[in-house]
């Protein structure tokens, strides 16, 4: 074994791992490590499992131990270069040319020179095999004795991989010796590379490559498996869908043509129709089908087939209906390889029966669900440890691991690959039960937001549920469909203040107007919340009428309820409602008033901190400005207590428009400015459109009317990108700012300064803002 075992080889590490192997090394336990990153300890169990496979270490103290005698935190890995020479090889003629994918020929090409065994892992259709090729027949001429490709495809059992190597090299089979010994001594002086495609269905054969290469210290072996072969010195490399366009950005039909994924379907539908020509008005198509086809080279190839038959307008119409629209492949290619359900089906069915279960079974989530969620939903009637089984799903390629913003593990699937396990999982007959089991854990992940989203844990929980807004919106949509109208009655309620927000308000008015249509047969109570949530949200509209009407209708409810708090929470939202026409006021402020005494008896902080809020609103749209600034700042106080970052952030840019109006601007400025530290820190957009805009009067009032006009013109078009406009109370405010830099500019230059602020990125604005603070 001293061809591999002297090579300064570390398989990558992620920096999470990194990080936990670090706090192994230094003794710490899980539960350590669990309070230490923050992490759920089976998410560290996890990681745990993933570094000592690619230590090849059993415990803690060995994994230790190995990280020391590698020098993993320090090591470099040596580059050494391989001589030329005169090609020889069994690489077939490629007849289509190969697309894109300089990236990646680069890094493995490099690869190869620093590590004997690279493995090309993927999922099915990702152009594993192709990439293989074309990266060997580059280096062909880098290794004396030649490249061979050694296809396992059809190899049914490990005995029969060395019989395959023989006739890949073209020696005699001798049957009087044993094949691995007549291998060994051939390659002992051989310097060449072995391409050996298709390994994952032979996990019982992968010992081999590491006894080969232990006897022949100048062979390489570039392999292709939809998992790790587990052998020591083995260096893994992802190959992942090809590159996408960005429609969001609107991409010029000259840079559409040069990305990977379009120009291979150019290519292929030319092959099948050889006049073919792409119109620009035909490329969004194509664009489509692509990102729809998640950049898998297999699927690309195979709905460019079809462009014989349907123009791109067509095929993607078609695409929408299902994957079973692809068709077939070439017949002279593997029949895996025939259909993407085909290349999918491969990897399934070398799965034990319990981890094809849960392949199947993890098709109820959209966007990927975490471990918790897994456990709770997919394992009824599994045996063994969730962790072992994932870890199957994810070498195998039909399950990616990745980390949620706050660092807990997310396990998704490719859409292809998605909607497969979708089939696998209606054939199944536990769609029902499934869908069912989905809809009550999600809903009462977002009940239990809604507990805490007044508190300190609401910038935790508002990242939780949009990583989970996909699984909450497949809940809604599946429950209101006639499912379980309770359960989405309960979900869309639930998730008020979220939708509130975070710029979403839009979207939680038809859920909750959806909800609120079905037949009224759901428990009162839940009712009232939806009407009180519909009307909560309608504010964020700007629909004032629909807004009284609902919060009206939720007061009354509670009351003949008996529900004096969210009586008094619902006709607080309500005085908001009262601050659209100047003649309201006064009646939005008896509404408030009277909210705010029975908060204030029962003693709900967060509905007290809420309901000073809003008449400190309602008495600055009155220009009464030192009643304002008092409700504000015991509003304020209360928030410091409870904990709710977004509320005191909100607060914060509300002292900054009153200290404006006091001609305070270096004060406004240090409130709008800390309002804003906040709003990054807890990473809300919509928010921060809100208070971008007001930190533009204090910049130009403080002697920068430009950047202020930068500030505003950005911040304008963000809450446009959004849908959405400044809260009302805030409006005045924005006018009295915009209508001061038109002064100070001049209309021209201010016309310029908007747009070039309309124009500019999010990292200009922010570099803008910290510019701000070193302002006199």
């Amino acid at each position: 074994m001293d061809g591999i075992e002297t090579q300064a080889w570390v398989e990558p590490f992620s920096s999470r791992e990194l990080d936990i192997l670090r706090l192994i090394s230094d003794g710490r336990s899980n539960q350590d490590i669990s309070r230490s990153l923050h992490l759920s300890l089976e998410t560290v169990k996890w990681y745990n499992k993933r570094i000592f496979l690619k230590l090849g270490v059993s415990s803690r103290i060995q994994a230790a131990n190995k990280a020391a005698e590698m020098g993993l935190f320090n090591a470099g890995v040596p580059v050494e270069t391989e001589r030329e020479a005169a090609p020889r090889t069994n690489l077939p003629a490629q007849i289509t040319s190969f697309i894109g994918r300089e990236k990646e020929i680069s890094e493995i090409h490099d690869l190869l020179q620093s590590s004997r065994l690279v493995v090309l892992t993927g999922p099915g259709g990702t152009g594993k095999t192709r990439l293989a090729i074309q990266v060997a027949g580059m280096r062909a001429a880098s290794y004396r004795d030649g490249v061979w490709l050694v296809e396992l495809a059809s190899v049914q059992e490990q005995q029969q991989v060395p019989n395959q190597i023989v006739q890949a090299l073209r020696l005699r089979e001798n049957t009087d010796a044993l094949l691995v010994e007549v291998l060994k001594r051939f390659l002992r002086r051989k310097h060449l590379l072995l391409l050996m495609d298709n390994f994952e269905h032979l996990p019982e054969a992968t010992p081999l490559v590491g006894e080969l290469l232990a006897a022949a210290p100048q062979l390489s072996v570039l392999a292709t498996s939809r998992e790790r072969l587990h052998v020591y010195g083995e260096q893994e490399y992802p190959v992942l869908p090809l590159r996408l366009p960005d429609l969001q950005n609107k991409e010029t039909p000259e840079h559409l043509l040069s990305v990977e994924s379009i120009r291979l379907f150019l290519q292929r539908a030319k092959a099948v129709q050889p006049g073919f020509t792409v119109r620009e008005d035909q490329l969004a198509s194509i664009a489509q089908i692509c990102i729809r086809l998640d950049g898998l080279p297999l699927a690309i190839e195979l709905a460019a087939s079809q462009v014989k038959l349907y123009p791109p307008s067509q095929l993607m119409q078609r695409l929408e209906r299902g994957l079973s629209a692809l068709g077939s492949g070439p017949r002279d290619v593997p029949l895996r390889h025939r259909t993407l359900q085909a290349a999918i089906q491969w990897s399934e069915n070398l799965l034990p029966a319990q981890e094809k279960t849960l392949f199947a079974r993890m098709a109820v989530f959209s966007g990927g669900g975490r471990l918790e969620a897994i456990e709770q939903i997919c394992c009824k009637g599994l045996s063994g440890p969730l962790i072992d089984r994932l870890m199957l799903l994810v070498e195998k390629n039909l399950v990616l691991p990745r980390e949620d913003p706050d660092g807990e593990l997310r396990f998704t699937m490719l859409e292809t690959i998605h909607e497969y396990a979708e089939e696998r999982l209606a054939a199944g007959g536990e769609e029902e039960s499934l869908r069912r089991r989905h809809a009550e854990y999600y809903t009462r992940l977002a009940e239990s937001a809604a507990k805490e989203t007044r508190g300190v844990r609401q910038p935790a929980w508002f990242a939780r549920l949009r990583a989970e807004l996909d699984n909450l919106r497949s809940v809604l949509a599946w429950s209101l469909d006639g499912n379980d109208p309770t359960v989405g009655m309960r979900t869309a309620a639930a998730l008020q203040d979220f939708w509130n927000y975070n710029g979403l308000m839009a979207e939680g008015t038809r859920w909750l107007d959806r909800a609120l249509s079905l037949p009224p047969d759901v428990p009162p109570d839940l009712y009232a919340g939806s009407l009180r949530a519909a009307g909560f949200v309608a504010y964020g509209l700007g629909d004032f009428r629909k807004g009284k009407q609902r919060l009206a209708e939720a007061v009354d409810l509670y009351t003949r309820l008996g529900d004096e708090r969210n009586a008094a929470w619902s006709m607080a939202f309500l005085s908001m409602l009262y601050t659209e026409n100047p003649g309201e006021y006064a009646e939005g402020l008896v509404l408030g008033k009277r909210a705010l005494s029975i908060l204030r008896k029962i003693e709900d902080k967060p509905g007290i901190a809420q309901a000073l809020n809003i008449l400190g609103e309602t008495a600055r749209l009155q220009s009464d400005y030192e009643a304002a600034q008092l409700y504000y700042e015991e509003s304020l106080e209360v928030v410091r207590e409870t904990g709710e970052r977004l509320r005191e952030a909100m607060l914060l840019c509300n002292l900054g428009f009153i200290a404006y109006r006091h001609g305070r601007y270096s004060l406004a400025m240090q409130y709008i400015q800390s309002s804003l530290a906040i709003t990054l820190e807890v990473k809300n957009d919509y928010g921060l459109a809100t208070m971008l805009g007001a930190l533009a009067g204090p910049t130009a009032a403080l002697g920068d009317p430009v950047r202020g006009a930068h500030i505003l013109g950005f911040a304008c078009g963000m809450l446009d990108a959004m849908g959405y406009g400044n809260q009302p109370s805030d409006v005045p405010e924005i006018e009295l700012y915009e209508a001061a830099i038109r002064q100070q500019l001049g209309e021209e230059a201010f016309q310029t300064a908007w747009q070039e602020g309309q124009a500019m990125s999010y990292e200009d604005v922010i570099s803008l803002i910290l510019a701000g603070q070193n302002s006199p």
